[in-house]
């Protein structure tokens, strides 16, 4: 909900907003600063110890990983250009929780990418001072290495406090050196190859521990390629995000990856191995395998290397305090942390607070922490986040069916799908690894959950309570019983509202339930959310609701005592203030109602009720064009399995009990597979639990068509409601209503009543395997 994104000072509301200040440029040297860092000079030497000479072959497989998850990447970041990045996506795709879980991992992602960057950036500084003569000298119980972590940590932190112009500047100049030091490196690695008697001879054997050394590699190597989420992260300060980040990820990946396949091939084939193994010999030279590599072939090699590697981490320093300290406003921004570290800083338009505790938090582990437990706890949150964020980005194409999407993923859901099996591995091969990744992953988590649970809820209870503008009868009360929830669309006459409150009230009463009518007025995004207080003037409908009601509980006095209460409120989007309510209302049942046919292709019944269908765990009822009902037919396929039946028959013995209409029972057998089947109505009317002389006819027909045969049926007598079942759920598509039953409430004329449960894949799975045993 959009007042997340607000501040309040003397009584005026201002949005909380980033000066959009990048450009295509900054895009891609923040990506290549952030990417070089990591896979080049921080974690090489340790890598090749994993995989053996194959260690481009170990870069080539997360650069191709990479590229499938920076399809997703640039389809979201180009849409929804937001800081946040990842977070923001999951939380839309996969709902609040995911998305905290998501935005919590990303933080420490980032920081522990920081993390590692801090200490090898430690690591060279270090060699430079000794280089020079000057000892290394221990300070407060910390070495030289992480003294000067610290310090560089600091100095960034601050840049970042100061702006994101200022980072921009300052890590292209960074990058552009680094990428002039990498160019020599090849160049005279190159040359030294091609000196040697047999160029190939240090790639003999050349997967000393096979495939799985691969697959640890990557794993292990998978910070590397965090880049991209970087990026995105600057998507709110982005002149043009739609092109400036396509541009920037595409770009910088494609750059990166030519360097890490030439830098890997070289770091093997040139550097002396003196009678062992190239890849041992590495190892032992952790951080600094590339100097000692660089010092063989190359004149003034070491001293170049160590300043690359000085400007390597310096520029993945910067890159990484900026993306977590994103991550930090955005999940304050959102309540799920403490709402002032969104704050944004009056002369700089900063986070300046999110960067404060970033670098707080940088600071804990490069003191308490090795580099190795550090880096593989990073590349194992990497994964995790990108591995939620492809089963979100497949449910955000499906959730928002209206969206413009910048830039469409090819081969949609494959792509994803690929990724998100092969995330799956690496997190599992990171168990062999370092398993000390997981521990630190798996505590992070558990003080994660404890912040959700003590804090971010009760935030989303006062943020939620803090949008009703105005409030008739809302008593915010332990449940008793069952609740309905009652939307009212801004369209919806008073003619249409008192019928379909009716079908309401019938089926409240059935359920001694609560109703719940709620009425949402949109805010333009140029307006600030209590400027649309005006806009409200909802009292009218309420009065005559709660008339209707009062009328009703008259009527039914023996029967009959239905509680109204009644929510208006403003929002940027209708269906999360709905969402809101459903979920802080403890909603048992949606009705809603339809106004007809939609032509928007793969849309059921519009954006609104279409994200309500899926995203809501509650029964739901949706009413096309609610009318006073005299007459009703149920149809329903022959012996369909279908979990919906007894929620039907409760919904029908409702409105029976309060309309007494004419009722038929239409009962379709497809015509392929039923020959010789003498039709029954038991197995329904079991299902339903209605006694067959409520009926006053019941109906069989053999048709090779369900959606023709209804259509014509209804169309041939005067029919005034039309109940229809969703289909069983199924894999995949448990988010629908089903084919036929979209069909029949489109194209049907009279008022069609279509019922779903919320039974999900798993309880329709569970049920059946129930019965089979029975």
């Amino acid at each position: 909900m959009v007042m997340a994104n607000n501040h309040h000072k003397d009584g005026k509301v201002y949005e909380v907003k980033m000066a959009r200040t990048l450009g295509p440029v900054s895009i891609v040297f923040i990506g290549i600063g952030s990417l070089i860092g990591g896979g080049i000079f921080s974690l090489l030497g340790p890598a090749a110890g994993l995989v053996g000479p194959g260690l481009f072959i170990a870069m080539l497989l997360g650069s191709f990983v990479a590229f499938l998850n920076l399809q997703m990447y640039v389809a979201l970041g180009t849409t929804f250009p937001e800081a946040g990045g990842g977070y923001l996506w999951v939380r839309k795709g996969l709902g609040n929780f995911q998305g905290f879980l998501a935005g919590w991992l990303s933080w420490f992602a980032h920081a522990a990418a920081c993390g590692v960057y801090a200490l090898s950036f430690g690591y060279y500084a270090a060699q430079v001072l000794r280089l020079l003569g000057i000892d290394g000298f221990v300070s407060f119980g910390l070495s030289t290495e992480k003294i000067a972590a610290l310090v560089m940590i600091f100095i960034f932190g601050y840049v970042n406090w100061r702006g994101a112009k200022t980072t921009g500047s300052a890590g292209n100049y960074v990058t552009a050196g680094l990428l002039v030091i990498l160019a020599l490196y090849a160049f005279f690695g190159i040359k030294h190859m091609m000196g040697m008697p047999d160029p190939l001879m240090n790639f003999q054997p050349f997967l000393p521990n096979g495939w799985m050394g691969i697959l640890a590699a990557t794993s292990f190597l998978y910070i590397a390629f965090e880049g991209s989420e970087i990026q995105v992260q600057a998507g709110e300060e982005t002149k043009n995000p739609a092109h400036d980040i396509k541009v920037g990820l595409f770009t910088s990946w494609a750059i990166v990856s030519l360097i890490y396949a030439f830098i890997s091939i070289i770091l093997i084939g040139a550097t002396p191995a003196d009678g062992g193994y190239v890849w041992n010999v590495l190892a032992t030279f952790k951080e600094g395998a590339i100097v000692e590599s660089a010092r063989a072939f190359m004149p003034f090699g070491a001293l170049l290397l160590l300043v690359g590697g000085l400007l390597a981490n310096l520029a993945a320093l910067n890159s990484t305090i900026f993306s977590s300290s994103h991550v930090v406003f955005a999940l304050a921004r959102d309540k799920n942390i403490w709402t002032r570290f969104s704050q944004i800083h009056t002369k700089n338009l900063t986070p300046h607070l999110a960067v404060i505790i970033s670098v707080m938090l940088i600071s804990l582990m490069v003191i308490v922490l090795p580099l190795f437990d550090v880096a593989s706890a990073a590349s194992l949150l990497f994964v995790l986040l990108f591995l939620q964020l492809n089963i979100a980005g497949i449910l955000i194409h499906f959730k928002y069916p209206y969206t413009k999407w910048n830039y469409k993923v090819p081969l949609f859901p494959y792509i994803p799908i690929l990724a998100t099996i092969i995330y799956i591995l690496l997190a599992f091969t990171m168990l062999n690894v370092n398993p000390v990744a997981w521990v630190v992953t798996i505590f992070w988590t558990l003080v994660g959950l404890i912040n959700y649970f003590s804090y971010s809820q009760n935030q989303s209870r006062e943020h939620f309570e803090h949008e009703i503008v105005y409030e008739e009868t809302l008593r915010v009360v332990p449940k008793t019983g069952r609740r309905i929830l009652l939307p009212i669309s801004p369209d919806t006459t008073i003619s249409e509202l008192k019928d379909l409150s009716s079908i309401a009230f019938s089926v409240a009463s059935q359920y001694n339930a609560e109703l719940i009518a709620v009425k949402v007025h949109v805010v333009p995004n140029a307006l600030h959310l209590l400027d649309g207080a005006s806009m409200v003037h909802d009292q009218h409908l309420f009065e005559h609701l709660r008339d209707w009601m009062q009328e009703y509980n008259r009527k039914n006095a023996d029967e009959a005592d239905i509680n109204l209460h009644s929510i208006s409120m403003v929002a940027r989007d209708t269906v999360d203030a709905l969402l809101d309510v459903v979920k802080m209302e403890f909603i048992d049942l949606i009705i809603a109602s339809w106004d007809g046919y939609t032509k928007t292709n793969d849309v059921v019944f519009g954006g609104k009720i279409d994200r309500i269908l899926r995203e809501c765990k509650t029964d739901l009822i949706v009413v096309k064009n609610p009318r006073p009902i005299t007459s009703i037919v149920l149809a329903e396929e022959y012996h369909a399995s279908n979990p919906y039946l007894p929620l039907a028959g409760e919904i029908i013995r409702a409105i029976k009990k309060d309309f007494a209409p004419k009722m038929k029972l239409v009962s379709v057998l497809q015509t392929d597979g039923t020959k010789g089947v003498v039709p029954t109505p038991d197995r329904l009317l079991a299902s339903l639990k209605i006694d067959k002389n409520a009926f006053g006819e019941i109906k069989f027909i053999r048709s090779d068509s369900i959606l023709t045969a209804i259509i014509k049926e209804v169309k041939q007598e005067d029919v005034d409601l039309v109940v229809i079942n969703a289909c069983s759920p199924k894999f995949l598509r448990e988010v629908t209503i089903g084919k036929t039953t979209e069909m029949l409430a489109k194209h049907l004329d009279t008022s069609v009543m279509i019922i779903r449960g919320h039974q999900r894949i798993a309880e329709a799975m569970f049920e059946k395997i129930l019965k089979k045993i029975k």
